[in-house]
Parts: C-alpha cells; structure tokens; sequence
C-alpha cells in the first residue's frame, strides 16, 4: 500500500492509498480518470540540501502527475508553487513521493510542509489590536 496526495480539480487535497504497489503506466488511474490520454508527469520538484526546513529530506522528489489539456471549466483550481505557478492543469493531479527511484509514501502534512518550502516560506499574518486602533481613528477624525 502506498499513500499520495490527490488534488481535486476544485483545488483541495486529499490523501488517499492504493490497496497495491503502483505501476507507472498506472498512475492515470489514482486521478481516476479512465484512460491515459494526454496524461503525463508535468514536473518534479527535487529538494537540494539546502532547504532550511529539518522537516523536508533532500532526497526526496515529488512527482506531479495530471493532464495538460482538456475541457473548457475542467481547469484545476490548485495554486502550484513555481516554476509551475503559471501552467494551466485539468481535472485531477496526484503528487508522488520518489525515493531512490522508489514510490513511497506521502501524507498531506508532508506535502504541506514541502508546499511551504517551495514558496518560500508563509508569513502568519495577523491583525493586531494596534494597527486596529489606527485604523479607527484615521476613519473617526472627519
């Protein structure tokens, strides 16, 4: 059994298991699409040594996997991370763990914690109570 990351065409992620070992010239079906036309790996992200995060092993890659055409409203609403930020995908992606040429498993709150690395990094940002104060007062003061 082996556990990935589906991303829904509406942009949530999901985790999901397979019951057997995945087969390569399988992958179209963990998106459950019936066929593998215009199915392809659409790129891999591997993470070098120097990634700050203790979290995320460089030797890892993570596969995406998915199509590059298809229907019009059939686009997948996911936000990728550069260099793919820009691409336009349909329908459902899968995201695969690769170690040392082997498929292994990837939970959500991994890919959560690569998602973020590959950003850059978040910054949580709040609304405090003193740039709340200011706010008031600029809009009171008529």
């Amino acid at each position: 059994m082996t556990k990935y990351v589906l991303i829904c065409k509406n942009g949530d992620v999901e985790q999901k298991q397979t019951r057997s070992a995945i087969e390569d010239d399988k992958i179209y079906k963990l998106c459950n699409y019936k066929n593998n036309h215009d199915f392809e790996k659409l790129h891999h992200f591997p993470l070098d040594r120097s990634e700050k995060d203790a979290n995320v092993n460089s030797e890892n890659c993570y596969e995406v996997y998915g199509k590059k055409h298809g229907r019009a409203n059939g686009e997948n609403k996911y936000e990728f991370p550069p260099p793919i930020d820009t691409e336009l995908y349909f329908g459902s992606l899968c995201i695969l763990k690769r170690e040392n040429d082997t498929l292994t498993d990837l939970c959500v709150d991994e890919w959560s914690v690569v998602y973020e690395a590959l950003f850059g990094g978040f910054e949580d940002i709040e609304d405090s109570e003193e740039e709340r104060s200011m706010d008031s007062e600029i809009y009171s003061s008529d």
